[in-house]
């Protein structure tokens, strides 16, 4: 890919992000990494307490990661773990606001070290509202990827009021899907639809000899489910469409936290567990389609996941149920099959086996591999500059 041309404003940016690094990749390690090509990233790690570790026992580690600083992942990219205090997280705001206070002096004090003009915060959840204004920023964004009111572990009405909070103080929001960006809209007009991308490198590279074995002994035709079994996705369609079509097979890759045993009693339905996100293309492009059999519900028909341009990068249609209207757009170019029955979604998978076809492989993957990360923050990049023309560049510790 072609370097990406430099801003018109020198700047350092400061992401406070509610993922880990090494955790799910979604939207805030990829543009971290994209920025950091040209600009000097500090990525703050999501904040782990005392109760975070009661909760999930196999954080306990993260206790202690601070006490290494910074972590640097490239010559414009460092890694920052938050100090462990003893927050409570979105149900009670007001303690993180106090605790945030000790927070904010341990990044400031390592986001020193990137000297520039202007300084940039990036937030990704509402929790983080009272950073805005308090970090030595020019602009704020929040980069938005979910409905975080939405989701069964959030309080949805502090949530909710968190977040409003949030768009009315923010430059600019970033969301991952326009019905998503429709929401934020209300409260912050400079809002703009970025959706999810791939990867590029990952599918110019072709995995090492071996890792793949298992996948390769299951006969074709294949089709695959590619992320976690979670309560959004429809299990009872993937068990229906698996026995309708015995003679596929069906690979499901990732982690399961719901209950599967009727999926696993199929024997035509291999789970294969959590791989690594480098051999997703591989994987993908051994099969004949992509399934995206989620539920609609206000979590995700606000979204357009991952899993739907990695298929078309890898060349195979993603069969999809009706759960986002940003989905419109791709069926209309031929780009997803979106089914709206439970029968529609097996002769989808049907259809979309039969049509897998070198021609249209070629087809799939020209549109996909174009839809890059470099590309989405080239998007940012034109708001950010445009932003930051309107401020002045003198930068505060």
């Amino acid at each position: 890919m072609p370097p990406s041309q430099p801003s018109a404003v020198p700047r350092s940016h400061v992401y406070l992000s509610c993922n880990f690094w090494d955790g799910l990749w979604i939207i805030q390690q990829p543009v971290a990494q994209e920025i950091a090509r040209e600009e000097p990233v500090l990525y703050v790690e999501r904040f782990v307490s005392l109760f975070t570790v009661l909760r999930y026992p196999r954080l306990w580690r993260r206790l202690f990661t601070w006490l290494r600083g910074t972590r640097r992942i490239s010559p414009r990219l460092r890694v920052l773990a938050p100090l462990p205090l003893f927050h409570l997280g979105h149900r009670v705001p007001w303690l993180f606001r106090l605790e945030f206070g000790v927070q904010r002096w341990w990044i400031r004090l390592w986001a020193r070290r990137d000297r520039a003009e202007s300084r940039v915060l990036w937030v990704d959840h509402p929790l983080y509202e009272c950073a805005i204004g308090r970090m030595g920023e020019h602009v704020s964004v929040y980069h938005v990827a979910d409905e975080f009111s939405a989701f069964p572990t959030s309080h949805g009405p502090t949530a909710a009021a968190l977040e409003r909070r949030l768009l009315e103080r923010v430059n600019l929001v970033f969301a991952a899907a326009e019905r998503l960006a429709d929401d934020k809209r209300r409260w912050q007009p400079r809002t703009y639809t970025v959706w999810n991308a791939i990867d590029g490198h990952a599918f110019e590279r072709e995995p090492p000899a071996g890792e793949l074995a298992d996948v390769d002994r299951v006969p074709a035709p294949r089709v695959a489910f590619v992320g976690v079994l979670d309560e959004w996705v429809d299990v009872e369609l993937l068990g229906l469409t698996a026995s309708r079509l015995s003679g596929v097979q069906f690979l499901v890759v990732g982690p399961s936290r719901v209950g599967d045993e009727a999926l696993r009693a199929f024997p035509n339905v291999h789970f294969l567990g959590r791989r690594d996100r480098t051999l997703i293309p591989g994987i993908l492009s051994r099969c004949a389609a992509s399934l995206v059999p989620f539920r609609k519900t206000a979590l995700t028909e606000r979204i357009v996941p991952l899993k739907v341009f990695e298929a078309l990068a890898a060349g195979i249609l993603p069969v999809c149920t009706d759960f986002s209207a940003d989905l419109a757009a791709l069926e209309r170019e031929g780009y997803a099959l979106v089914c709206r029955t439970p029968d529609a979604f097996v002769a989808g998978v049907q259809r979309a086996v039969g049509a897998d076809t070198p021609a249209a492989r070629e087809r799939l993957a020209r549109y996909g591999r174009g839809q890059t990360w470099e590309a989405r923050w080239a998007q940012m990049r034109a708001a950010l500059d445009e932003s930051l023309s309107l401020v002045p560049r003198t930068l505060a510790s």
